[in-house]
């Protein structure tokens, strides 16, 4: 999979801009404030369909103006396709697979993959468990649309039950409480399931390429819900029916507490994911070279990973990824980015030149 050709009409501050990508290893070259952030995000859009940054959609509307329009010729492995994504202040989300608009935009999931690096996500996603827990279920919703669809029923049950929740003033819980439980835990177990059948196939790839960007020994990992992800298999996973008698059992044993609290204490949006260097939070003792080496490593397994569930190898985005990196590290980074189909970069000035000996350059003015 590879992207050849992108046109931003406008985008953020890139007002009129037209990119033929002729190589497969591009190295984007600006100062800062030139936009190459912002191209690297616009790509990612026609992957999710939104900012990978978490940013609202009119945010990215330029100073002034009324709306984004993003285009891109792109090649799925067999053929050239077109992939545009529009949005307008009165017009909302549109998007367009070859001319034809598609009936959701969350259609454009696993259409268009790539997999995005940003400097910024390192505190933002390392430090902060909501953020990891979105990390995760973005890469599982590229690799199947019936994730994206678990998480939507489930988020609109969890706000049914709040609403429930907050207006409990009776002594013994409401029915409707008891069948919006059945619906939450049914869908919660599917969901804890699907995440630590993912992070079983991330862990290993995860692993061998931190081993291979640090320059220290030891060794990352991941746990979620308390358990150690390396230790387990697919074969010795609870299925999600036994998941979701778990659940059931934590939202009577939190009833009470609920109650007073007026929302759902527990559940896949509470459940604690955690990234460890020897067995220790890295959230908490990771310093940031560490924490950085960590991200990059598990981008590089997010598309090891989406490559295992459609068979095409991702676009693999790294936004200001030297920095904070020694010239040991950014050698070992792109040896190990040669086996990626297409690879962009960005850099505020020219790296090393063993780096720039094998990336074309593309200077944003």
């Amino acid at each position: 999979m590879r992207i050849g050709e992108l046109t931003l009409k406008p985008f953020r501050n890139l007002q009129d801009l037209h990119v033929d990508f002729e190589s497969d290893r591009e190295l984007i070259l600006g100062g800062n404030g030139r936009g190459k952030s912002n191209l690297l995000e616009a790509i990612s859009y026609l992957s999710i369909g939104k900012s990978i940054r978490g940013a609202r959609d009119r945010e990215a509307v330029p100073h002034g103006g009324k709306y984004f329009d993003i285009s891109a010729r792109w090649h799925d492995g067999t053929r050239d396709r077109q992939l545009r994504v529009f949005y307008g202040q009165e017009e909302g989300k549109q998007v367009f697979l070859d001319g034809a608009a598609l009936s959701r935009v969350s259609d454009v999931l696993s259409l268009f993959q790539s997999v995005h690096f940003s400097p910024e996500d390192v505190t933002l996603v390392l430090r902060f468990a909501a953020q990891r827990r979105r990390l995760l279920d973005i890469l599982i919703c590229q690799a199947e649309s019936q994730y994206l669809h678990a998480l939507q029923r489930y988020q609109r049950i969890l706000t049914q039950r709040n609403r429930c929740l907050r207006g409990w003033r009776a002594t013994p819980g409401p029915d409707e409480l008891i069948g919006w439980d059945v619906q939450l835990c049914r869908l919660g177990g599917a969901i804890r399931h699907r995440r630590m059948r993912g992070l079983i196939q991330l862990e290993p790839d995860l692993t061998r390429f931190y081993r291979r960007i640090s320059t220290a020994q030891e060794e990352v990992g991941v746990v979620y819900r308390g358990q150690v992800v390396s230790e387990l298999d697919d074969a010795g996973l609870l299925s999600a029916e036994v998941m979701a008698e778990e659940m059931t059992t934590e939202l009577a044993e939190y009833r009470d507490r609920e109650r007073h609290a007026g929302h759902t204490l527990c559940g896949p949006h509470r459940d604690a994911l955690t990234f460890t260097l020897d067995g220790v939070g890295a959230d908490s003792y990771g310093s940031q070279g560490q924490l950085k080496g960590i991200l990059v490593a598990w981008k590089m397994a997010e598309v090891r990973f989406l490559e295992g569930c459609s068979g095409q190898r991702p676009v693999l985005l790294l936004d200001d990824v030297f920095s904070e990196l020694d010239e040991v590290r950014s050698a070992e980074l792109v040896a190990l980015v040669e086996d990626f189909d297409q690879v962009l970069l960005t850099a505020p000035r020219l790296p090393g030149e063993g780096i720039c000996d094998r990336f074309s350059q593309l200077r944003m003015a």
